[in-house]
């Protein structure tokens, strides 16, 4: 399983972004032997933004095209978790990590995931392997 970041769901549904036909080569390359866990605050980010950006009506279908997927998993965030990003954001005082991506490491931890599909170097700081 890999986990999903906004950035990667960004790239995947914008043809204007410049890491678009990276996430779209790795999403068709994957999916037949994996699948993509998404936690919901990852899922409200992606939603907002789109809803902002591009529309509501937009952001509708794009959320309806996600919790009906059959490839993807849908997490939802633990007490314990949030605990955690609390103490991340904390100890990464000194960097622009924000508490978005505390809690999808403390997720990922708490899953026993090292991999994330994501476009940003925040993950790797972590410790975590990124793709594509």
């Amino acid at each position: 399983m890999i986990f999903v970041d906004t950035s990667a769901l960004i790239a995947l549904g914008d043809r204007n972004d410049k890491n678009h036909k990276k996430a779209v080569k790795f999403f068709r390359e994957t999916i037949k032997t994996t699948r993509f866990v998404i936690p919901k605050h990852i899922i409200v980010e992606y939603i907002d933004g789109v809803t902002k950006r591009i529309g509501k009506k937009e952001a509708m279908e794009r959320l309806d095209n996600i919790l009906s997927s059959k490839l993807i998993i849908i997490q939802h965030d633990k007490l314990k978790d949030w605990e955690k990003a609390i103490e991340y954001f904390f100890k990464y005082s000194d960097q622009e990590i924000d508490l978005t991506d505390c809690l999808s490491f403390a997720m990922m931890e708490r899953l026993d995931l090292r991999t994330a599909f994501t476009f940003d170097s925040d993950f790797k700081t972590h410790g975590f392997e990124v793709v594509p």
